[in-house]
């Protein structure tokens, strides 16, 4: 019997090019599994271009509301972002589908895991270490990092071969959409001289909205839970703030990153309901959270970040501050007002019952805790270094 081997199919050049090359180099059972996480075409389409290319078995299984839920609403609670803009849509939907092909991979009792992530950029990494804590007694088989192609025109013309012919080689940039976010890199983007076209690469977001119009966010534990009073799903969240922000052309960002392994790469990147939760979030933050847990925060926010970029969602460190977003976030609860308008949020509003913000202690109107009496003695002691240090630095 041939070993098997359970290839993270998308449907795309890449892995319907594995399909056939694996049964011919390596002699292989190939299952194509395909994880939905908002981003892959009909089952039905997919399963017979898998079939045909020489797939033993497809499997197909949704996971949109499982994404939203479980990863992209803790990224979004801790606020982590990457070279401060990038929301980390694309690198946030990999730990969910690595999990979802290691369960079927050991379930099958397969022999070997595959992607067609390629060398260049951050995806096998992501892959390959999800894999090595989930499933480290599986092989993992990397084609690109194996096979002599070196091109996309290369794959059309390995698969032309197969009697198999490609519909669109012409493809100009190279794209990754899930529910979260969209974004576009390669082709004409490589030249970071040249204004892109916004009509060729934008699909989510638009310009052309002129009235602004305003959005109510209820926020539970840091979790945005309801729309204009409206109870809805995480899924359903997201997807309605994606069409609202969207049409204002909320959420874009154009973006130079240096990828894990050293190489800069331009990116642009779509990411419009993610950016009004961010938004909401930071702002109950703002009005929750102690001077301290905000700064601890950001650090901590940043080396999420970082973690989830590198392709270690999965691991002790993650692990360990995602306990501790949980527990700094139990206060972040309340509502958010918003106006949106072509390409700015602004806030309107931000209550929360467990908000710090005391309008009777910061007026300016008022002093019944004696603040001014009391500072007299507090600016004495906190600028007595600064005064020590002058008086060594005239002489005194």
């Amino acid at each position: 019997m041939k070993k098997k081997c359970v290839l993270a199919y998308s449907g795309g050049l890449d892995t319907s090019a594995i399909i056939p090359w694996l049964q011919e180099n390596c002699n292989l059972d190939v299952i194509a599994y395909c994880c939905n996480v908002g981003n892959l075409p009909p089952a039905q389409f997919l399963k017979e271009r898998a079939i045909r290319l020489g797939a033993s078995e497809f499997v197909y299984e949704e996971a949109e509301s499982e994404f939203v839920q479980e990863y992209v609403n803790p990224m979004l609670q801790s606020g982590a972002t990457y070279y401060d803009d990038y929301f980390l849509g694309t690198a946030i939907a990999r730990p969910l589908i690595a999990k979802k092909v290691s369960i079927f991979a050991k379930d099958i009792q397969a022999d070997f895991i595959a992607h067609g992530a390629t060398g260049k950029g951050n995806d096998h990494l992501r892959f390959e270490r999800a894999w090595a804590y989930l499933c480290p007694n599986i092989n993992v088989i990397a084609p690109w990092k194996i096979w002599d192609y070196r091109s996309r025109e290369e794959l059309v013309s390995y698969l032309k071969e197969k009697n198999f012919v490609w519909g669109d080689s012409s493809k100009r940039y190279s794209v990754d959409v899930n529910t979260f976010h969209r974004s576009c890199e390669g082709g004409e983007l490589e030249d970071i001289q040249i204004p892109y076209s916004r009509n060729e690469v934008h699909e989510w977001l638009s310009f052309g909205a002129k009235k602004p119009e305003d959005i109510l966010l209820t926020i539970n534990k840091g979790i945005v839970v309801a729309v204009n009073g409206e109870s809805l799903t995480p899924h359903e969240t997201l997807a309605l703030l994606n069409k609202k922000a969207g049409k204002f052309g909320i959420g874009l960002c154009d973006i130079v990153e240096e990828r894990s392994n050293g190489i800069k790469s331009r990116g642009i990147y779509e990411t419009p309901g993610g950016t009004l939760i961010h938004t909401v979030i930071k702002a109950m933050k703002q009005i929750c959270w102690s001077r301290e847990l905000y700064s601890i925060s950001q650090m901590m926010a940043d080396r999420y970040g970082q973690l989830i970029y590198d392709g270690l969602w999965f691991g002790d460190s993650r692990h360990a501050l995602q306990s501790f977003f949980v527990q700094a976030c139990e206060m972040l609860s309340g509502e958010i007002h918003l106006e949106l308008n072509p390409g700015v949020v602004r806030i309107l509003k931000r209550s929360s019952p467990n908000s710090l913000y005391k309008p009777q202690i910061v007026s300016f109107e008022s002093d019944s805790l004696d603040i001014h009496k009391a500072a007299l003695g507090y600016t004495k002691i906190m600028n007595l270094s600064s005064l020590i240090q002058g008086k060594r630095e005239a002489g005194i």
